[in-house]
């Protein structure tokens, strides 16, 4: 089969980065290894952070030292040793310098994208968000926390992710009290004219919406409660109360599509306004009075107004995008959420365990090294379903069947990447696939372009 032989050929490429060789001149590159008489090699000390610890998040320092010792009679090092080597910045520049190297070489088909019709008008399809991590509250210099009833110390990790070519496209990682919207400015240098960019609240600037749509760049996003709405880019026009507006324009409609400028700068966009069905916004108005009961506040008539309704902006035109499948669209924007569930039920990336920064940064780079191998083979897993079985793979599954008896590690280790891409394809649709439901998925939703108040269901 010519996609499988493709497949195969991107996989091995994707791991070749991974090869002593290549592995051994990173660690002298980044004076990690110093001298032919190291104890421990480049690769050695990869595989101690990535393989070791893909199936035992808090493998102790006994543990990593009696690893090397099974692998070689001529390697015998101290856990005191094996901690000053993990407590090192040459330790850090060669994982930080490996990971890189990994994103440079991602795996992708021939084919490239994921083809999804409603995205098919853009280059890449990007989704942003962020998740925190808790730490030893001896790290709170370094890695700053919330503090209160949250840790004093905690790191944030920001990502951009490409959805229709599944790889992770920028990570960053700071300490807990960095804000979302920084993040968001921060991107911009990786968005080309073309692209598109999904994205929450948290990440809500007009003047970065305003320099997206400057650059070519498409947007969606949630509008945010607090900016301020005008019908008009006269400076001397008032905000509109926009509940108030849409609920006596609207009529019998459930969608409202709409020509706005947003905050002082007055940026144009896009507004889509579409009232909630009866059941979503009771539920949502329980929700609400309970979040602001836990803060001894009430919900305000406006608030009550606001929640009625579901408001996106974008700068897509009507012609690739009618305003009924918007809000369809923005519900991809969810699989990030997954990502970081799944980061964590099966990489353990939220067990980072050491009142070191160094050694944190170790544990993170190496985490995040086997989340870009196993997303380069999720990815190719995901073409190769939509492509030729019609279908959607499970991504939980699939990391299940790559742990399973040490499959994915014994094969990095032994160079087996071929035999197990060819295993993956022959087990994909005999039980990696998502169940088929009565419940469509998302890009089910998507593909059907069903309305976004119908499928409330």
């Amino acid at each position: 089969m010519p996609e499988l032989k493709e497949i195969k050929k991107l996989a091995e490429k994707h791991i070749k980065c991974l090869e002593e060789t290549n592995l051994d001149e990173i660690a002298r590159d980044t004076s990690f290894v110093q001298r032919s008489t190291n104890k421990v090699s480049g690769s050695d000390f990869l595989e101690l952070m990535t393989i070791e610890h893909f199936d035992e998040a808090t493998i102790s320092l006994e543990g990593l030292c009696d690893v090397l010792r099974r692998k070689s009679i001529n390697v015998d090092i101290s856990p005191q040793a094996l901690n000053a080597k993990i407590n090192s910045k040459e330790a850090v520049s060669f994982l930080k310098k490996t990971l890189e190297n990994i994103y440079t070489d991602q795996v992708r088909p021939k084919q490239e994208k994921i083809p999804i019709e409603l995205l098919e008008s853009f280059q890449n399809v990007y989704i942003q968000d962020s998740t925190q991590i808790e730490l030893n509250e001896h790290l709170s210099e370094e890695f700053k926390g919330s503090g209160g009833s949250a840790s004093k110390s905690s790191l944030k990790i920001d990502l951009l992710y490409d959805v229709t070519n599944h790889t992770l496209k920028e990570v960053s990682i700071t300490d807990g009290t960095y804000p979302d919207q920084k993040n968001g400015s921060n991107i911009l240098k990786e968005l080309q004219e073309g692209d598109l960019i999904i994205r929450d609240l948290g990440y809500f600037v007009v003047s970065v919406i305003e320099e997206i749509d400057c650059k070519g760049v498409f947007y969606l996003s949630r509008l945010f409660k607090g900016a301020n709405v005008y019908l008009s880019p006269e400076f001397e026009s008032e905000a509109i109360d926009l509940p108030a507006y849409v609920s006596e324009k609207i009529g019998n409609r459930s969608c409202m599509d709409m020509e706005v400028y947003i905050g002082a700068e007055r940026a144009w966009s896009r507004l889509i306004c579409y009232r909630a069905p009866e059941h979503v916004i009771n539920e949502r108005r329980r929700k609400a009075r309970k979040a602001a009961q836990k803060k001894g506040k009430s919900l305000s008539r406006e608030d009550l107004e606001w929640l009625s309704y579901s408001f996106y902006i974008t700068n897509v035109k009507v012609e690739i995008w009618p305003a009924e499948i918007i809000g369809t669209i923005y519900r991809i924007r969810w699989q990030i959420e997954l990502i970081f569930k799944q980061w964590k039920q099966l990489f353990q990336i939220d067990v980072m365990k050491g009142a070191r920064s160094e050694r944190i940064r170790c544990l993170i780079y190496g985490r995040l090294i086997m989340i870009n191998i196993v997303t380069g083979l999720y990815a190719l897993s995901v073409w190769y379903c939509r492509v030729v079985l019609r279908r959607e793979v499970s991504g939980v599954k699939l990391i299940q069947w790559l742990r399973r008896k040490g499959c994915l590690c014994e094969s990095i280790v032994k160079n087996r990447i071929s035999e197990l891409i060819e295993d993956l394809i022959k087990s994909l649709p005999k039980g990696l696939l998502k169940q088929k439901r009565r419940r469509k998925t998302t890009l089910e939703l998507i593909d059907e372009e069903i309305d976004f108040i119908e499928s409330f269901g």
